[in-house]
């Protein structure tokens, strides 16, 4: 998709200028060594691009992440309808005992926030990540004013150019607005946003003229802003705010891609690090119940739609934890200081991981040997499309 042949790929990112390099430096947390055998989400992290922000927004409630957040590695905007594509990739450090190491490039779609003091110990803790699928205990409230296009929504702050979806109980729905229909969302407060009909239009401001305010109660459910169908969707976590002492069993669960719900990752697994730093994924590591980057799934899934419960067999005192839902799209292991690695994605490996217009690219990197704070790494991404 995206190139009828090689010599199409060549006169789209030539001749018609359908190309875009991004080059990029990341260093690892300023916190602490990163140990070795871990991986650290380097999201958060400075560098260029900048330190992206997790934690933010209402606790327990899904924050999505674009292009437009800081942190994200630009892409060349959106290109609909072309479909983008990863052409090439390098990253290499000069950095002491930064190597062995290994690059994996994901689409971070968007994160949980979960306060380690407001999540009970060994219980099931609400997510509203709401796919609209388990009623309405789960969705966010809101009321409209037709006077004003705005949406007021109780219960937690929607990021800007959230995918949702509004139904309604008792009554009827604002006028203007359907049920089973995307919209995206314009934030105007921490409690208030208007909606427009697509992403474009979102970013562009045009919303959707809300006639009536409706009658009963409004509900409003939050979507995935990319692969919606959960297919190859993963979940990792990683601190925002260092977490107290504690090793907790970790524990999700989800609806995978086909619809079926109560999956949950196995009760025993991961267990979380005591006194997890800021980017660290705290289950990941060497001996028993060690994993990563990703939550283990239930067997012969093959991603996750929604999140909907989390829980942990023991406290962690303090600090911030996030549940992260990326889609991996490439790995690039380093082997030597100072020597970069390349990955050609068209002729040595012929993948073309598709990028999606908003895509919010990062890095999570595994450290080989225990790494230095702010230890340097650079590279590049190639992108086309056509």
């Amino acid at each position: 998709m995206g190139f009828s042949s090689l010599d199409d790929f060549v006169s789209e990112v030539t001749a018609s200028g359908k190309f875009w390099r991004a080059d990029w430096n990341k260093l690892t947390h300023a916190v602490t060594t990163q140990a070795a055998g871990q991986w650290h989400a380097l999201f958060h992290s400075t560098g260029n691009p900048g330190a992206g922000v997790l934690g933010g927004g209402t606790n327990k409630v899904f924050q999505t992440l674009d292009d437009k957040v800081a942190g994200a590695i630009q892409h060349g905007g959106d290109v609909d309808p072309d479909t983008k594509h990863l052409l090439n990739a390098s990253a290499f450090s000069a950095a002491a005992t930064s190597m062995p190491a290994v690059f994996m490039l994901v689409d971070l779609l968007g994160y949980i926030p979960l306060s380690g003091t407001a999540v009970t110990t060994g219980a099931s803790t609400d997510i509203d990540l709401i796919m609209g699928e388990r009623g309405t205990s789960q969705q966010l409230t809101f009321t409209a004013d037709n006077s004003t296009e705005i949406i007021t929504h109780a219960g937690g702050d929607v990021a800007n150019f959230t995918r949702v979806r509004v139904s309604n109980s008792g009554g009827g729905l604002p006028g203007g607005l359907s049920a089973a229909t995307d919209y995206w969302t314009v934030r105007q407060s921490a409690t208030t946003s208007k909606l427009a009909t697509s992403r474009a239009n979102a970013i562009a401001g045009t919303t959707i003229d809300i006639t009536t305010n409706g009658t009963g109660t409004q509900y409003l459910s939050l979507l995935l802003p990319r692969y919606t169908d959960g297919k190859g969707v993963q979940a990792l976590m990683t601190p925002s705010t260092a977490m107290g002492a504690g090793t907790p069993n970790l524990k999700i669960t989800y609806t995978d891609p086909d619809g079926s719900t109560g999956n949950v990752t196995p009760a025993t697994l991961p267990v979380g690090k005591t006194a997890a730093e800021i980017g660290i994924v705290p289950y990941s590591g060497t001996g028993a119940g060690k994993y990563g980057p990703f939550m283990p799934l239930a067997a012969g899934d093959k991603g996750i739609k929604d999140v909907y419960y989390y829980s942990q067999s023991a406290t962690w005192t303090s600090g911030v934890n996030n549940i992260l839902l990326a889609r991996p799209l490439m790995t690039l292991p380093m082997t030597t200081i100072g020597v970069a690695a390349e990955r050609d994605l068209l002729n040595q490996i012929p993948s073309l991981p598709r990028v999606y217009d908003g895509a919010c690219l990062a890095w999570i990197m595994y450290a080989g040997a225990a790494t230095p704070v702010s230890s340097a790494y650079f590279g590049h991404l190639d992108f086309g499309w056509g």
